[in-house]
């Protein structure tokens, strides 16, 4: 099951390191709006993103937007020993720094405690809202302790494949927005 999983891994990632800047714009346009135009994000006053990294579905346009919004803004926040993480509350993309994982990250900003919806970045989707990250399990172990948050994945089309073998700590999302679908997972 593992190696399955490492597979899969390795084949997306290749594919997502294929796609051309303008393809990663433009299909993160399309999927930034089916977000805004949720209700799920209409309703929310607070919301947790990720920091897009490279191929992924870039979200710094969201985030910038979702705070000229007036909402509420979190990002994830590495405690490398405890390999735990919370997220903490930015004003503006301006008080980021690189952790060891070059993942920006607010350096300062309190711990939030009132988020009803979440981001969450992955390498593969299936249509049943399983996930398959990154294997550190930090958002696992986060989603685990945050049942009640809503969880939305962002992906382009070609993330999501057909079954995803599942582990026990694994957590399902709720919604999965990509440039030509969305799913909700009842």
């Amino acid at each position: 099951m593992t190696d399955n999983r490492e597979s899969i891994r390795n084949k997306i990632k290749h594919i997502r390191n294929l796609q051309s800047t303008d393809d990663i714009d433009k299909n993160s346009n399309i999927i930034m709006d089916k977000l805004f135009s949720t209700q799920i994000f209409k309703e929310s006053d607070c919301i947790g993103f990720y920091y897009s990294l490279k191929t992924e579905v870039l979200t710094s346009s969201m985030i910038q937007k979702t705070l000229d919004l007036g909402k509420n803004v979190c990002l994830p926040k590495i405690d490398r020993q405890s390999k735990t993480m919370d997220f903490h509350t930015i004003d503006g993309m301006e008080n980021l720094r690189e952790n060891y994982l070059d993942i920006p990250e607010p350096v300062d900003g309190v711990i939030c405690t009132n988020i009803d919806a979440v981001i969450v970045p992955g390498i593969a989707f299936d249509k049943s809202g399983n996930r398959l990250g990154f294997g550190s399990g930090y958002y696992d172990k986060f989603l685990t302790l945050h049942a009640s948050i809503y969880k939305i994945a962002l992906a382009f089309d070609f993330q999501l494949i057909n079954t995803i073998d599942i582990q026990e700590h694994d957590v399902p999302m709720d919604l999965i927005i990509t440039e030509n679908r969305t799913i909700t997972i009842e």
